[in-house]
């Protein structure tokens, strides 16, 4: 167990074994309760961390590529779909 100051604002620095140990890097959320007399956190990953965002968009794009490459669709018929689309009236 290891003893921390609370600081400013009520900041808590958690100690670096700690960090290790439960994977938590800058920028990353926790859960935070109260529960039996106990502050209990939970590392909580957001999305898993937007990290996927990235990676499944790409992901999912190479895939539609593909798939109109296999297809037969040029990159010129899906920029005319595009700008037909983006012109109808929005609701």
């Amino acid at each position: 167990m290891s003893m921390v100051k609370i600081k400013n604002f009520a900041q808590v620095t958690i100690p670096a074994a700690i960090r290790r140990k439960a994977h938590i890097e800058e920028g990353d959320y926790v859960d935070i309760r109260y529960q039996d007399n106990v502050i209990v956190m939970v590392p909580k990953r957001v999305s898993d961390r937007a990290i996927d965002w990235d990676k499944r968009f790409d992901d999912a794009l190479s895939a539609v590529r593909n798939a109109a490459a296999h297809a037969g669709i040029t990159e010129k018929d899906i920029n005319e779909a595009v700008k037909k689309v983006r012109q109808r009236p929005r609701m």
